[in-house]
Protein backbone atom coordinates (compact mmCIF):
# COMPACT_ATOMS: atom_id res chain seq x y z
CA UNK A 1 0.00 0.00 0.00
CA UNK A 2 2.84 2.40 0.82
CA UNK A 3 4.31 2.04 -2.67
CA UNK A 4 0.97 2.87 -4.25
CA UNK A 5 0.59 6.03 -2.15
CA UNK A 6 4.13 7.07 -2.98
CA UNK A 7 3.49 6.69 -6.70
CA UNK A 8 0.14 8.41 -6.41
CA UNK A 9 1.26 11.51 -4.53
CA UNK A 10 4.90 11.96 -5.55
CA UNK A 11 4.07 11.85 -9.24
CA UNK A 12 0.89 13.94 -9.03
CA UNK A 13 -1.57 11.27 -10.08
CA UNK A 14 -3.84 11.89 -7.10
CA UNK A 15 -5.29 14.78 -9.12
CA UNK A 16 -6.33 12.62 -12.09
CA UNK A 17 -9.90 11.48 -12.33
CA UNK A 18 -10.65 7.99 -13.51
CA UNK A 19 -14.25 7.36 -14.44
CA UNK A 20 -13.96 4.42 -16.82
CA UNK A 21 -12.05 1.16 -16.86
CA UNK A 22 -9.96 2.43 -19.78
CA UNK A 23 -9.14 5.56 -17.76
CA UNK A 24 -8.02 3.44 -14.83
CA UNK A 25 -5.83 1.35 -17.14
CA UNK A 26 -4.25 4.46 -18.63
CA UNK A 27 -3.69 5.94 -15.19
CA UNK A 28 -2.04 2.74 -13.99
CA UNK A 29 0.25 2.62 -17.03
CA UNK A 30 1.26 6.26 -16.51
CA UNK A 31 2.00 5.57 -12.84
CA UNK A 32 4.05 2.52 -13.70
CA UNK A 33 6.01 4.34 -16.40
CA UNK A 34 6.72 7.27 -14.07
CA UNK A 35 7.86 4.95 -11.31
CA UNK A 36 10.10 2.93 -13.67
CA UNK A 37 11.71 6.08 -15.09
CA UNK A 38 12.33 7.50 -11.61
CA UNK A 39 13.71 4.16 -10.41
CA UNK A 40 15.94 3.94 -13.48
CA UNK A 41 17.37 7.40 -12.77
CA UNK A 42 17.84 6.45 -9.10
CA UNK A 43 19.77 3.33 -10.14
CA UNK A 44 21.98 5.42 -12.44
CA UNK A 45 23.13 7.50 -9.46
CA UNK A 46 24.68 4.36 -7.89
CA UNK A 47 23.57 5.49 -4.45
CA UNK A 48 23.49 3.01 -1.59
CA UNK A 49 20.88 4.90 0.46
CA UNK A 50 17.15 4.44 0.08
CA UNK A 51 15.71 6.64 -2.66
CA UNK A 52 13.87 9.88 -2.08
CA UNK A 53 11.21 9.47 -4.75
CA UNK A 54 10.56 13.20 -4.95
CA UNK A 55 14.20 13.92 -5.78
CA UNK A 56 14.37 10.94 -8.11
CA UNK A 57 11.28 12.01 -10.05
CA UNK A 58 12.54 15.60 -10.31
CA UNK A 59 15.91 14.37 -11.58
CA UNK A 60 14.19 12.07 -14.09
CA UNK A 61 12.14 15.00 -15.36
CA UNK A 62 15.25 17.15 -15.67
CA UNK A 63 17.36 14.50 -17.39
CA UNK A 64 14.82 12.78 -19.62
CA UNK A 65 12.43 15.61 -20.47
CA UNK A 66 14.36 18.91 -20.36
CA UNK A 67 11.70 20.91 -22.27
CA UNK A 68 9.04 19.93 -19.75
CA UNK A 69 11.34 21.07 -16.96
CA UNK A 70 11.98 24.35 -18.78
CA UNK A 71 8.26 25.01 -19.29
CA UNK A 72 7.68 24.25 -15.61
CA UNK A 73 10.34 26.81 -14.69
CA UNK A 74 8.82 29.40 -17.03
CA UNK A 75 5.39 28.82 -15.48
CA UNK A 76 6.82 29.43 -12.00
CA UNK A 77 8.47 32.62 -13.24
CA UNK A 78 5.17 33.84 -14.69
CA UNK A 79 3.39 33.04 -11.42
CA UNK A 80 6.03 35.06 -9.53
CA UNK A 81 5.79 38.10 -11.82
CA UNK A 82 3.37 40.00 -9.53
CA UNK A 83 5.62 39.34 -6.52
CA UNK A 84 8.62 40.67 -8.42
CA UNK A 85 6.69 43.75 -9.51
CA UNK A 86 5.56 44.40 -5.93
CA UNK A 87 9.21 44.83 -4.89
CA UNK A 88 10.03 47.00 -7.91
CA UNK A 89 11.57 44.40 -10.21
CA UNK A 90 10.65 43.70 -13.80
CA UNK A 91 11.52 40.45 -15.50
CA UNK A 92 11.64 40.04 -19.25
CA UNK A 93 12.20 36.72 -20.98
CA UNK A 94 13.85 37.05 -24.37
CA UNK A 95 14.36 34.27 -26.87
CA UNK A 96 17.96 33.90 -27.99
CA UNK A 97 18.40 33.08 -31.64
CA UNK A 98 21.52 31.14 -32.51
Amino acid sequence: MDGFLTIKHRFGFHRCGQHTLRGVDRWFILCLMSFVLAHWVYLSTASSVLPDWGESSALALKLLFPKVGMYSLLRKVEQSRSLLQSVGLDLQLVELKT
